[in-house]
C-alpha cells in the first residue's frame, strides 16, 4: 500500500515538501476510521447499503487526498500566483463535482448509502485537527 501511494505521489514537486509523508500517514488512519464508522453504522441502521457506501466514500476520499497533495505541491512551486490560484480552484471544483456526482448516484440508484459516501470526506480534516490538538499538549 505504501509503495503504491508513493508511486501515485511520485512527483518532483512533492520531494521537496512534507506533503507526501502526511498523505501516506493519513490513508491507513482513514481506512481504520472508515471501518470503525461502518461498524457503528451497521449496528445502528442494519442497512447493508452502508458497506458499498463507505467503501466508495473511502476510495474517493483517498483519491481526492492524493490529487489535492499533488496539486498543492505543484501550486507551491509555481512562480505565477494567478496560475497557482487557478490550479487550486480547479482542484477544488473537480473534487466537489465528483462528490456531488457520487452523492447523486447514491441518492438516485439507492445501492449505497449517501452518508457512507459523504462521511469519509471529513476524515482527513478530523485526523489533521486531532493531530494538532495532541501535539499542542506535548
Amino acid at each position: 500500500m505504501k509503495y503504491i501511494t508513493k508511486r501515485l505521489l511520485g512527483t518532483k514537486a512533492l520531494e521537496n515538501t512534507g506533503i507526501a509523508e502526511i498523505t501516506i500517514s493519513l490513508i491507513p488512519k482513514m481506512g481504520a476510521m472508515a471501518a470503525a464508522f461502518l461498524c457503528i453504522s451497521l449496528l445502528i441502521s442494519r442497512d447493508l447499503r452502508d458497506i458499498p457506501g463507505f467503501l466508495v466514500g473511502y476510495v474517493y476520499a483517498c483519491v481526492c487526498l492524493i490529487y489535492l497533495a499533488r496539486t498543492c505541491a505543484e501550486a507551491a512551486l509555481c512562480k505565477d500566483i494567478k496560475k497557482a490560484k487557478a490550479m487550486m480552484v480547479r482542484c477544488y471544483l473537480l473534487r466537489f463535482f465528483g462528490l456531488f456526482m457520487l452523492g447523486a448516484v447514491a441518492l438516485w440508484f439507492e445501492f449505497m448509502s449517501f452518508v457512507g459516501v459523504l462521511l469519509p470526506q471529513l476524515f482527513p480534516k478530523i485526523l489533521l485537527s486531532l493531530g494538532q490538538l495532541l501535539r499542542k499538549k506535548d
